[in-house]
């Protein structure tokens, strides 16, 4: 059916001026304006929040406290940010050392004096056996008492707190050591006395990745924060009736919290840690050290705190 073109007009006209189909075009108008305000105003509180977050991430909050973690490769996170799980050595001399106790070398020795060189290796391994179940055994680093590898000693050599002080423990409600394990490197070295007894010196650093025992905590998802404590042992042992006879002792504990109670244990500083005990005032700092420099001959004795330069 054709329709006429004045009708049509006509009937265009009429529907202009109906006022229900004004109404609807006025709630319509209504409608599009609160849409463009609304994301107008997101839009502001989007970039207000960018704006906190990126004086926050610039200042604001403590260094140690990493911001945009998960878009940066760790290998380029600034020293004070955490350690994780998924880097436990970043930025260490450790990462490139040798695993536990494949990294304590016996010396191959020659026949001395009336020693045979079948005695004389006898006496280094059992040096050996009590650096690995004083520094690097599971079972003593979680809190066990090494006594096998004490009875190796002397007593009469070695009183009761210098032979607690030779060894390594951590509290496992506190922290447990990574996957990764224990990194060790260092020297032994022997000599044959005057006497026919065996003199064995050994200087040693063991350096190890602990995780939080308690749950949960995460620099960023799926990775745990780690601490490192290092630990460095001078000393020299001499073998007289079978036994070892401690002789000078010097040792050095690093990223420990030198204020916790003398309990037997290390306790780790995680990174606000490290940060916080980096700003103590002058007086109540404790000194120092760098403990890869195997050049240093160390001097305070057992069981000394001291911030290191780098673990």
């Amino acid at each position: 059916m054709s329709v006429e073109p004045t009708d049509y007009v006509a009937r265009l006209r009429a529907q202009a001026s109906d006022p229900a189909l004004e109404e609807a075009l006025r709630r319509d108008r209504i409608a599009r304006r609160l849409k463009i305000a609304l994301a107008a105003g997101a839009g502001v509180v989007l970039l207000g929040g960018f704006g906190f977050w990126l004086a926050d991430s610039t200042g604001e909050r403590p260094p140690y406290e990493p911001y945009g973690a998960e878009v940066l490769d760790e290998e380029v996170w600034p020293l004070e940010w955490p350690y994780t799980g998924d880097m436990p050595f970043r930025n260490s001399p450790a990462s490139g050392w040798s695993v536990g106790a494949d990294a304590i070398y016996v010396p191959v020795p020659m026949a001395s004096g009336d020693l045979t060189a079948k005695e004389i290796t006898a006496v280094l391994e059992d040096v050996k056996t009590l650096l690995v179940e004083t520094n690097v055994s599971q079972d003593t680093l979680e809190g066990g008492e090494p006594t096998a590898a004490l009875a190796l000693l002397d007593p009469r050599g070695a009183d009761q707190a210098l032979r607690t002080d030779l060894v390594t423990r951590f509290d496992p409600e506190e922290a447990y050591l990574h996957e990764s394990g224990v990194r060790t490197r260092g020297t032994m070295s022997y000599k044959v006395s005057q006497a026919g007894e065996v003199v064995v010196r050994v200087d040693y650093s063991f350096v190890y990745p602990l995780v939080r025992a308690e749950a949960g905590h995460e620099v960023v998802p799926g990775a745990p924060e780690v601490a490192r404590i290092a630990v460095r042992r001078q000393f020299t042992v001499t073998s007289k009736g079978g036994k070892l006879v401690l002789g000078a002792y010097a040792s050095e504990v690093a990223n420990h919290d030198c204020s916790a109670p003398e309990d037997g244990r290390l306790h780790p500083l995680f990174a606000e840690g490290r940060w916080k005990a980096s700003q103590a005032t002058k007086g109540d700092r404790v000194p120092l050290a760098d403990l890869y420099d195997e050049t240093r001959v160390l001097t305070n004795g057992p069981g000394h705190c001291v911030t290191p330069t780098g673990t």
